[in-house]
């Protein structure tokens, strides 16, 4: 049941019947909302502020009407209009009890089919497999997890894929690295390693390894894939661990040789859409290893991009973007009408040339969507851990694992929206007090168990709530009613706007309210939950805390966090 969209309807059939010429486009301007102060009613909209943009009549007029006939509705007790041009109501009471009733008998409550089974390509981490998965990489491991388990949960068909860059000058610094460990295990030496080889001792582990399988390094193309091979168990372990299970692993490599990029280069070509040139200096900071070449260019600015781009480089190398051209090809190819990219916020300036490519390649409408997740500041004893991935002294996501709980520090790669950065406070993630906000969260669920378990105790049993233990509620209870009104709104935005942190923000704000309402209980005995002196009361309450329990899980499930049964 939603109260919202629900209001919104009746709003638009009012608008509507009056003014037939507005467009869909104007309609869907048209909000209800809950307002921030509740002393103005329980819903507001902004149908005054769109009309008075579009029609001719005199506002006081268009709001005459309009409130004349929202007031015949059923469902308002009060429609009133507050300037510059808000209408705001309040709902009849029967409409918090047909809530209640509905939270109670409906198992997902709030979710709805939003994506009518619409395919979509998920790509996120798309780490380069030359190591185990660091923090840098956790923000956007969670952020991919949690939108996807939104989307799924709302009608999409979503497949979660790895994108792994198997090619190019970092797999043959890997291959080199390893084999000067192999000829140091094998000779029993000690040669040191080359500047921009790859540091850290899980490279010596592999070593060790192809060194017990007798690998042949004269194979080099057959050492390389085995190094990947070993490296991507490691990251699928890494995942695992993180509650993270991908559908598809898509290989840059196999791409190539599977003919994809000629195919695209030739369908460009027929389309004049690539040339050979030489592209302008970069703006901005001056490269000194800079010089002008001819290369292999796409035209990637009659598409939206700024520039054209390069595809091919003057010493017959491809390029990323080659590759990037040729994997999003694929992806329209495999059927996805919709593809979502999560990237590190570096990237930025890379989503117009891949949103150009797409578009180049006949696919215009084909909805493509890039979220960039800021970094992670890791903060240990209130101070923030330098990394280098290069000096080999990065925290590995198995690090953090080994001292702080998969749900917690999932929860906490939520705590910030996606593209602010973020403060990973490992001290805090460890607290458990109301400064802790999963441990905060965590606690009404205990809360609301111990009251079960008393009531059972009592050998009492939770009526059917029905219209009576309704009435019951005051003021209270029905504040916290329309704060479990907005849990259908929470999931709607969160998968529109894809920003699944409006989970974690509602969580936090809906056990506030659960805490707020049972410290009145110690301060007033009336407002305790428990009263065996009053069944009614007592059933009628611990039904309500029952809902909020519920949505909680609900909200707990979509972040893939495990409820605490008891604290």
């Amino acid at each position: 049941m939603d109260i919202y969209n629900k209001v919104r309807d009746i709003i638009i059939g009012v608008v509507t019947k009056r003014y037939h010429e507005l467009d869909i486009k104007t309609l869907n301007l048209i909000t209800c909302e809950q307002p921030k102060n509740l002393k103005f009613g329980d819903l507001s909209t902004n149908v005054l502020m769109v009309l008075r943009n579009q029609i001719s009549e005199d506002i006081n007029e268009i709001k005459d009407l309009i409130t004349v006939d929202l007031k015949a509705s059923l469902i308002f007790e009060r429609v009133t209009f507050i300037k510059p041009g808000f209408i705001n109501f309040i709902l009849k009471k029967n409409i918090w009890y047909q809530l209640i009733c509905n939270i109670k008998k409906t198992n997902n409550y709030g979710f709805k089919n939003i994506g009518s089974n619409r395919r979509v390509n998920l790509e996120f981490i798309s780490a380069n497999p030359t190591g185990p998965l660091h923090v840098g990489h956790l923000r956007g491991a969670v952020f991919g997890d949690v939108l996807s388990r939104l989307m799924t949960k709302t009608g999409f068909k979503v497949t979660k894929e790895y994108y792994i860059n198997d090619l190019g000058n970092q797999i043959e610094n890997l291959f080199q690295t390893v084999k000067i460990h192999i000829e140091n295990k094998v000779n029993n030496t000690n040669k040191a390693l080359k500047d921009g080889m790859y540091l850290g001792n899980y490279l010596k582990e592999i070593a060790l390894q192809l060194v017990k399988e007798n690998i042949d390094l004269r194979n080099k193309t057959q050492v390389k894939e085995s190094i990947i091979e070993k490296i991507l168990d490691l990251i699928k372990e890494d995942l695992r661990k993180l509650g993270i299970v991908f559908d598809s692993f898509i290989s840059e490599k196999a791409i190539h040789e599977q003919g994809i990029l000629d195919k695209v280069l030739s369908f460009l070509n027929k389309k004049n859409l690539i040339y050979e040139g030489i592209l302008e200096a970069p703006k901005g900071k001056k490269n000194v290893n800079w010089k002008p070449e001819k290369q292999l260019i796409f035209k990637s600015s009659n598409f939206g991009d700024s520039l054209d781009r390069a595809i091919k480089k003057n010493n017959g190398e491809w390029t990323y973007f080659a590759s990037d051209i040729a994997y999003h090809y694929n992806k329209v190819d495999r059927g996805f009408e919709e593809i979502i990219n999560i990237w590190g916020a570096d990237h930025a300036g890379y989503i117009k040339r891949v949103e150009a490519s797409i578009k180049a390649l006949g696919n215009k409408e084909i909805k493509f969507d890039v979220k960039l997740c800021q970094i992670v500041n890791l903060l240990e004893n209130n101070k923030s851990v330098k990394m280098s991935k290069r000096a080999g002294n990065f925290i590995l996501i198995n690090d953090i694992l080994k001292k702080i709980d998969k749900d917690i520090v999932r929860f906490f790669m939520l705590i910030r929206k996606n593209d602010a950065h973020l403060d990973f406070d490992m001290k805090k993630c460890l607290d458990e007090s109301k400064e802790n906000p999963i441990f905060y969260i965590q606690y009404v669920i205990a809360r609301v168990n111990s009251l079960n378990k008393f009531f059972k105790e009592k050998q009492l049993e939770l009526l059917d709530f029905n219209k009576k233990l309704f009435d019951r509620f005051g003021e209270n209870e029905i504040t916290l009613l329309k704060a479990l009104s907005l849990w259908p709104r929470v999931i709607e935005s969160s998968v529109i706007y894809k920003e699944p942190h409006r989970v974690v923000y509602y969580l936090i704000d809906l056990a506030g309210a659960f805490h707020n309402y049972w410290s009145k209980g110690n301060l007033d005995s009336k407002m305790r939950v428990i009263n065996e002196e009053d069944i009614d009361l007592t059933a009628a309450r611990l039904t309500l805390l029952n809902c909020i329990s519920k949505v909680i899980k609900l909200g707990l499930d979509i972040l893939a966090i495990k409820p605490v049964e008891k604290m």
